[in-house]
């Protein structure tokens, strides 16, 4: 079958055992679902072990399939817990996992051999060099980034070799997903770990030349993309998904039966495709939706239409939709077809045979003996009270769509031997079919040490005053203070060469020859930034870098088709949460910045030689597609400014007048929120030297070259003091010490 009529899997969200059954019952190819641990919906109902046991089995008796998310990072008391965890569901058949933590999708991948592993949208992946990087860990589906547009979609249909599973309605995030911090710096709780708390949804105002009116920028409005659906399987998607899995029943069902509905007409006869009815419009428009509904960035890249600046709140559902939908989906009874055939002669064992289908062929499936057949003394049995007892499957799964049955005329049973026959043999054929999909099979030992780590760091000097100091820039000034200060490693943001030629790079190069000089790429590509990717490959080549500062697996996978053979730093973005990542990046790495979100026993838990931690700049919160400026009003690339604007700010005020600063690239296209204050970790210094970190770093946003030459020399002299020393009161910010001492929730 080739593309254009290729049948997509419709994948429908359960964040509970009755949100199951409604996917089943509206006609979900299969069902994504969250387990007690490692989801990302730690406030949906979730499924205990039981029931995703149970669940498998209800799932595959329909003929559908089941997935599990583990796609929440990982830290390292946790991902020695995952083998256990995932052993039952793997042994019940589990379709697929879906997974953001590298650690835990090498883990799963060695310790269970037979399982399909799903790269999570949490994992960001932007174009088909990430796709790639993943296939080579073993993912054979990947569910891109939200914010692709359809040609960007169809291009990883086409590229990767990968299924491709795709986002078609429901709620949107901001923010790339994976990529925000927004809700874990402001109140602990974070999306990495599946406790959101949306302040994406609180209201901001938009301060560029002059503030705006309060308003909602940052909420989108709701995915819907029936309108488009066709568009969508000519792509070549392999599964329509539908978000959800924090909604009930009813939307779950009712969402569910109108995507059936739109997929199944249109391939019945593609040519003569009617488009959607006004009835499934109401219905999707009536259940749960914020405010307005909107196609998503399938056919456009951001824009002010797609947020719910007034309102970012559900509006209510029509109750008559509610009741139409519990009443036509959530009513009804789920069954298979099952042929039966009964041999009822006296002096014999009542015979019952069952055939899964509408007629006996071949040998049955299974069958079931009873109680002797006895010779009627009065009143014996007739062929059609025999059919009308064993027609009674209600509750069993199954319909009998045909019984026949071979007896003598003299034949009698009592009712009650009939039925228990009947169950019998329904209850046998149920569990052969079932257990198609059980995995038999002894599991393979995990590898020693799985959850562990290998063991083998090097030791690193535990003196501070010998741990590197690193500096990220993004300006010419703060590149200067950097070179005037003098720190081992500068990240130059790839921003900062819009402003500057090979030969200032080469000047400045020149005047701390004993210096690191890294390229730091963006925090995101895509697949139109070939130029600019081509222009980067062409610097590189230059020889003016030691090194380069990655944001994604895509970038590294893009490093190796260049053919680079310098260094590799790792930025946060990348998250090292645990031994397992850090093992499978330890050879492809110089150096990796430590996460933002792990308190200081975690992140000393991590190798420290390779470890580079952020000590002070303000914290990167989300990265987005869509742009504050232009929802402003005031988008400088629509004015034919592409690259010199990368360095443009606009700032987000929230109720109480704090300010969140806002980059916006407009060369790639994104935003970067970055926190009020700047973290900073100077009155830990000599604890971090202590645990063998091998550099720390300091990020420079909008800082003036005086301001950054003076926190360079500040924690350039603060390892070689004590905090009795006076050097503290040199600290004149405000600033936060982020997740250094609690760590997120």
């Amino acid at each position: 079958m080739d593309t254009a009529t290729k049948k997509p899997e419709l994948l429908a969200p359960a964040g509970d055992y009755s949100c199951f059954q409604a996917a089943l019952k509206a006609g979900a190819d299969a069902v994504y679902i969250g387990g007690q641990r490692f989801g990302a919906r730690a406030f949906a109902g979730n499924f205990s072990d039981e029931e995703v046991v149970e669940a498998l089995q209800e799932a595959h008796f329909y003929g559908r399939k089941l997935y599990l998310t583990v796609n929440t990072l990982l830290k390292q008391e946790e991902i020695k817990q995952l083998p256990e965890f995932m052993a039952p569901f793997y042994e019940a058949g589990l379709d697929g996992v879906i997974v953001q933590d590298i650690g835990a999708l090498s883990l799963l991948g060695n310790c269970f051999p037979g399982l399909a592993l799903h790269a999570s949208t949490q994992m960001t992946i932007t174009d088909v060099r990430g796709a790639v990087f993943l296939k080579k860990l073993g993912v054979s589906r990947v569910v891109p980034a939200r914010e692709l547009t359809l040609p960007e979609v169809e291009a990883l249909c086409r590229e990767s070799g990968m299924e491709v599973e795709a986002f078609i309605h429901g709620a949107m995030c901001y923010c790339y997903s994976g990529q925000c911090l927004f809700s874990s710096l402001l109140g602990g709780r974070s999306g990495n770990r599946g406790r959101c708390t949306q302040p994406c949804r609180q209201p901001y105002r938009i301060r560029t030349d002059k503030t705006g009116a309060e308003c909602y920028p940052l909420s989108l409005k709701d995915m819907c993309t029936i309108q488009f659906l066709p568009d969508l399987i000519k792509a070549g998607i392999d599964s329509f998904k539908i978000e959800g899995r924090m909604k009930k029943p009813e939307y779950v069902a009712g969402v569910t039966s109108v995507y059936r509905r739109r997929i199944d007409t249109y391939l019945q006869d593609p040519e003569k495709d009617r488009g959607v009815s006004d009835k499934d419009m109401h219905i999707l428009s009536s259940l749960y939706i914020r405010s307005e509904i909107s196609g998503g960035y399938y056919h456009r890249h951001n824009g002010k239409e797609m947020v719910t600046l007034e309102q970012p709140g559900y509006a209510g559902c029509d109750e008559d939709v509610l009741q139409t939908v519990r009443t036509e989906i959530l009513g009804k009874e789920l069954s298979v077809p099952v042929a039966l055939k009964a041999y009822l002669y006296p002096g014999s064992p009542l015979r019952l045979e069952a055939w899964e289908g509408t007629s006996p062929e071949g040998a049955a499936a299974v069958f079931a003996e009873g109680q002797l057949v006895q010779t009627a003394s009065n009143r014996p049995l007739g062929a059609a009270d025999v059919k009308k007892q064993l027609g009674k499957t209600g509750g069993s799964g199954f319909r009998a769509e045909c019984i026949q049955v071979e007896m003598a005329d003299n034949a009698f049973l009592p009712i009650k031997a009939l039925n228990e026959v009947r169950r019998q043999v329904l209850e046998l054929l149920k569990e052969k079919r079932t257990a198609k999909q059980n995995r038999l099979e002894a599991l393979p030992a995990c590898p020693s040490g799985a959850g562990t780590g290998t063991g083998n760091e090097e030791e690193f000097p535990a003196v501070l005053g010998k741990t590197r100091l690193h500096v990220s820039v993004r300006t010419q000034e703060q590149l200067q203070a950097c070179l005037r200060e003098g720190v081992e490693r500068i990240y130059l943001s790839h921003s900062l060469l819009y402003g500057m030629d090979e030969v200032q790079l080469w000047d400045g190069k020149r005047k701390r020859n004993n210096t690191e000089w890294f390229l730091s790429l963006p925090a995101i590509v895509r697949r139109g930034d070939e130029r600019r990717l081509e222009r980067l490959a062409k610097i590189l080549k230059t020889g003016i870098f030691e090194g380069v500062q990655i944001a994604g697996p895509g970038e590294k996978q893009w490093l190796e088709e260049i053919g680079w053979q310098g260094k590799t730093a790792l930025d946060h973005r990348i998250y090292i949460w645990n031994r397992e990542t850090y093992d499978f990046w330890a050879d492809r790495m110089d150096t990796y910045c430590a996460p933002l979100e792990l308190n200081r026993r975690a992140l000393f838990e991590l190798p420290g030689e390779k470890q580079e931690l952020l000590v002070y700049g303000k914290i990167p919160m989300m990265v987005t597609a869509n742009c504050i400026r232009k929802t402003s009003g005031r988008c400088l690339k629509e004015r034919g400014n592409t690259d010199v604007c990368a360095q443009s700010r606009v700032c987000l005020l929230d109720r109480y007048q704090t300010g969140f600063p806002v980059e916006t690239d407009c060369g790639y296209c994104y935003n970067i929120i970055y926190n009020s204050v700047p973290l900073s970790l100077h009155a830990y210094m000599g604890e971090i030297g202590k645990h063998k970190v091998g550099a720390v770093r300091l990020d420079f946003l909008d800082e003036k070259e005086e301001q950054a030459r003076q926190r360079i020399a500040l924690f350039r002299r603060l390892p070689e003091k004590d905090k009795e020393s006076g050097l503290l009161s040199d600290i004149d910010w405000k600033f936060t010490t982020g997740h250094y001492k609690k760590g997120a929730e």
